[in-house]
């Protein structure tokens, strides 16, 4: 038997707590989770850092148990904190000084900046959402008290001498029922391999669940959590949930009426993706809020009123999209603040829980040197094409400039056209230019100068939505990538064919959102890059 070991664990700001464990280091992290739980009695979910040596004992975060020994310090660092201590009395941001209508693009540092500090804040009691996706080590909740000690003894009695538990029907379904009500906390839709790291969960906190018969020793724990969350949708249907009410026969075609036909569900990591309305609210009552923003988004400096309006209009007009799909021309009608670069970001940090512009930026910086030096071994044509878009990197420093050429070089990498994505126009183009754009579907438009340097700003870039022009004035495309990003997830749009790869590329490398669900080319891109 290990020897115990002693640790020092920050709860929080002139808070620690000695954690002894008897048995030594566990072996996963999730049981040293629950170590930590069970004896210093926390119950919101939180991640791990450790005091690291190797970096002037600053704080990092803990991937592995085999960082931590005998005496060593560990740091909480909870999900989420009360929105509602940021601002007194869950009052809306103050206005931002950027005009929701427009953007400028003279000084992209001062604007990301400024972006960045535009998230909206809400009061968890008047938005019902979750505050984060499915973590990255799931923890296995506190069973009732009676179960709870049943586990225990069990437990103890599997490591003297290795003896199973055969749960009754009682126990078994009452981690069951505990389980799922922590999955749902999550998601909805789990798919396969999360139910997998579920059951595994399980069975590493409580060994003595293992099954002898199965290959993993959770094989059954598996099936028998995808037959309780489909018995358990079934009673969040009975009770009105949105997300499972969307996808009631009731609510599909008579000549496709089968449960599997058209399951509305989240495919691309959005947390909130069908929420319920705020307490107290009902259809009627939002749909007055929203005639009132009509009137509210008209007004001058009123930035603070329409981000609180659209924050709690966000359920309604999430619902409206899923359930109906609307001509993107009519959504804009409905909606018209939504179309602005302050409220696509804010939309999107409901929809995933991630700041889309400090993500999006910071990651493709980060990932440029590496992008550049798997791009310049690509030979052949796409290699030419690529040393082409590249050249304007070399006439000018300016990070806007970089980051364009870079995108449009991870378009050619993966067999794709970057004119797909970026069509541009000349100032002089006139009428020709403007029946062009009225003929994209999807796609960002940029209109230069003629004679243009590579370091002279465009005049114009925006957003074409079916022929529908949504956005304009951004200043560069970047930002128009990430606004176009934006828009797929508030519109619930699917990538288009012609440029699936790139967008994968963006979502699950840039913005790191399901990205442990690769394609085989961008799995091969993922790789390279980690080399």
């Amino acid at each position: 038997m290990a020897a115990p070991v002693k640790l020092r664990v920050i709860l929080g700001e002139n808070d620690s707590q000695r954690l002894i464990l008897q048995d030594g280091i566990p072996e996963t992290i999730g049981e040293l989770v629950q170590h930590i739980k069970r004896q210093c009695g926390v119950e919101d979910h939180f991640r791990l850092q450790f005091m690291d040596a190797e970096f002037g004992n600053e704080f990092t975060n803990l991937t592995s148990v085999l960082e931590i020994q005998d005496k060593s310090t560990l740091k909480l660092v909870f999900d989420s904190a009360p929105a509602a201590s940021a601002l007194p009395g869950g009052s809306p941001p103050p206005p931002c000084s950027t005009p929701a209508t427009s953007w400028s693009g003279d000084d992209s540092s001062l604007s990301f900046s400024s972006l960045c500090d535009t998230d909206i804040l809400s009061s968890p009691e008047s938005t019902p959402s979750r505050s984060s996706g499915w973590p990255v080590v799931f923890v296995v909740p506190r069973f009732p008290y009676d179960c709870q000690l049943q586990l225990d003894k069990a437990n103890a009695a599997f490591k003297e001498s290795g003896t199973l538990l055969d749960p009754d029907v009682r126990l078994k379904t009452a981690i069951l029922d505990s389980l799922a009500e922590e999955i749902v906390r999550y998601k909805v839709y789990p798919s396969d391999s999360e139910f997998e790291e579920v059951a595994e969960a399980l069975v590493s906190s409580h060994p003595c669940l293992k099954e002898p018969g199965s290959a993993t020793g959770y094989g059954g724990w598996k099936v028998s959590l995808k037959y309780k969350l489909a018995n358990y949708r079934r009673k969040l249907k009975r009770l009105g949930c949105p997300e499972v009410e969307l996808n009631s026969l009731t609510n599909k075609p008579a000549d496709k009426c089968s449960p599997a036909y058209g399951v509305k569900k989240p495919r691309r990591a959005e947390v909130n993706y069908c929420p319920t309305y705020p307490s107290g609210e009902s259809a009627e009552t939002l749909e007055k809020i929203r005639e009132t923003l009509l009137l509210e988004v008209k007004k001058r400096n009123n930035q603070g009123t329409v981000a609180a309006m659209m924050e709690k209009t966000f359920a309604h007009r999430r619902q409206e999209v899923i359930r109906d799909a609307p001509l993107i021309a009519d959504f804009k009608t409905k909606w018209p603040a939504l179309f602005c670069v302050r409220e696509l970001t804010a939309e999107f940090k409901r929809i995933t829980t991630v700041s889309l512009l400090p993500k999006f930026f910071s990651q493709l910086d980060a990932l440029s040197s590496k992008l550049m030096k798997v791009f310049s071994k690509k030979g052949g044509g796409q290699g030419r094409k690529i040393k082409s878009i590249m050249i304007p990197i070399t006439q000018t420093d300016a990070i806007d400039v970089r980051r364009e050429c870079i995108i449009k070089a991870l378009c050619v990498y993966l067999n794709e056209e970057p004119e797909n994505l970026v069509k541009e126009y000349m100032n002089t183009d006139g009428e020709s230019s403007e029946a062009a754009m009225m003929k994209t579907t999807f796609g960002i438009f940029v209109i230069r100068k003629e004679d243009a340097e590579p370091k002279d700003g465009p005049e114009d870039v925006g957003i074409i939505l079916e022929g529908v022009q949504v956005l304009d004035e951004l200043g560069n495309v970047p930002l128009a990538v990430g606004m176009l990003f934006a828009l797929v997830y508030a519109l619930n749009l699917s990538y288009p064919p012609e440029l699936r790869y790139t967008f994968e590329a963006l979502q699950k490398l840039i913005m790191e959102l399901d990205g442990n669900r690769l394609s085989k080319k961008i799995q091969t891109l993922k790789t390279l890059l980690a080399r």
